[in-house]
């Protein structure tokens, strides 16, 4: 092509405007990115990503709220802060944080009686919550704790045998293992109020209880306690009943003018045993995805020594939801037989999977999830798989606190790169050596090329 004058006119012209739409276009990019927070995680673990509830507890605050981080300006744990501080920035732009080095401002920290590093101190309206292991999870849980206002009451029913709360000593070799001290600690992390509660010692279960738990009565309750605990119920109250198979709770009344009956005898699910666990601990890993206690939960939950519930319908008149919550041991059965020795499905006599362990009802106000299994969520099961969050979702769904179920914040571990020592070797050599030696082979080549031509 013949270049004149016109031509390079016109091409200078092209190449001109060009650059102008590529500076508008890098120049809307640059304010894109201050103005729209989009990432991507493509992490094992999705490690720089907030977890569902901690993305829900940001988000219930939509007139803001403000943090202090104290802690050195050039410390070690000053990134790690900021970026997870940043992550709830990115969900609620109304979040607004500020680090104080207690070092450079010791009066700020007197005042705020903040004495560890790594303090940090949320604010929103006139409540605040102090945190001094600022955690992905602890951040969290305060959220929820400034969100819910005043504190929630959870009792827990005591006097028949029921799982303790706390350390218990076990023959004087160390902790009950069966007690419910994580339970409760997971509770009050999420700002209720946990409290044990005998019935026989009142004339009716206090008002601003939110939630009532009875929890694997090894002796039945008395008469009197429960018609206090049905009164209570029918006045729209919210109960969590744990029961173990082949115990006499004196609850058969109750459960019956709700449809609900323990059966007699113990789960068995042999496909436990192939995930390396016990027939006697049956594995859920399908939850009913309508509704709210169990919906997004994708890990399985164990249930040690575990009965069987069943489970009519509610009447056509009645206005009662009934729920078949969890379901399990589809390759299983209820054994109604003794379990010593050789045990076998039996035709006639067992019950063949999948069998019911968890009902919910519902009916106004009045919220009742019977479960045949108390031990899933004592200490010694509590943090397996997905009983934490199980057993969180059902106490958050009968304290009318739906907003926050959703899967609790997990301590993300870092998986590491681990190779063999040949891979190492050849990993090395080929960035250090083979790639560089390559690009520099390439580039030789072109120049000489270009030389001789």
């Amino acid at each position: 092509m013949k270049m004149d004058r016109s031509t390079r006119l016109h091409l200078r012209s092209q190449n001109f405007i060009t650059g102008v739409i590529a500076l508008v276009l890098i120049g809307l990019a640059a304010y894109a990115t201050q103005r729209y927070q989009v990432r991507w995680d493509w992490t094992r673990g999705s490690r720089h990503t907030l977890a569902e509830q901690s993305v829900k507890a940001i988000k219930a605050f939509p007139d803001g709220v403000t943090g202090s981080v104290y802690i050195q300006e050039k410390g070690d744990k000053r990134q790690q802060l900021q970026e997870l501080m940043e992550k709830y920035q990115v969900v609620n732009p109304n979040l607004t944080i500020r680090y104080v080095d207690p070092d450079l401002d010791p009066a700020a920290a007197r005042q705020a009686e903040v004495a560890l590093y790594g303090t940090v101190i949320l604010r929103a309206g006139e409540k605040t919550e102090k945190i001094t292991e600022a955690t992905e999870e602890a951040v969290t849980n305060a959220l929820i704790r400034l969100a819910k206002g005043s504190a929630k009451t959870i009792r827990l029913v005591t006097g028949h045998g029921e799982h303790a709360v706390g350390e218990i000593p076990d023959g004087g070799t160390g902790k009950d293992r069966f007690a419910y001290t994580q339970a409760a600690a997971l509770l009050k992390g999420e700002g209720y109020k946990v409290e044990s509660f005998n019935l026989a010692e009142v004339e009716k279960v206090p008002e601003e209880t939110a939630v009532l738990i009875l929890s694997g009565p090894r002796k039945p309750l008395l008469e009197v306690e429960v018609k206090r605990l049905q009164a209570w119920l029918e006045a729209g109250g919210r109960l969590l009943l744990m029961l173990d198979p082949n115990q006499d709770a004196g609850l058969s009344g109750l459960l019956e003018s709700h449809g609900l009956g323990l059966l007699k005898g113990v789960t068995l699910d042999p496909t436990a045993q192939l995930l390396g666990g016990s027939a006697a601990t049956p594995l859920i890993s399908r939850y009913p995805a309508g509704h709210p206690i169990t919906k997004g939960m994708s890990a399985a939950s164990i249930f040690p020594d575990t009965g069987a519930l069943e489970l009519k319908p509610a009447p056509a008149e009645s206005k009662e939801q009934r729920v078949r919550l969890l379901e399990g041991a589809e390759r299983g059965w209820l054994e109604t037989g003794d379990l010593s020795g050789q045990v076998e499905f039996n035709a006639g006599k067992d019950v063949k999977g999948p069998i019911l362990i968890g009902a919910a009802v519902e009916s106004g106000k009045q919220r009742l999830v019977v479960l045949a299994n108390s031990n899933f969520v004592a200490d010694t099961y509590v943090n397996a798989l997905g009983n934490a969050d199980l057993f969180l979702n059902i106490t958050r769904w009968l304290a009318e606190d739906e907003n926050f179920i959703a899967i609790k914040p997990r301590e993300v571990q870092d998986a590491g790169l681990n190779l063999p020592a040949g891979d190492a070797l050849l990993l090395f050599w080929g960035l250090v050596a083979f790639i560089p030696l390559m690009l520099l082979g390439i580039g030789g080549a072109i120049w000489n090329r270009r030389r001789r031509g």
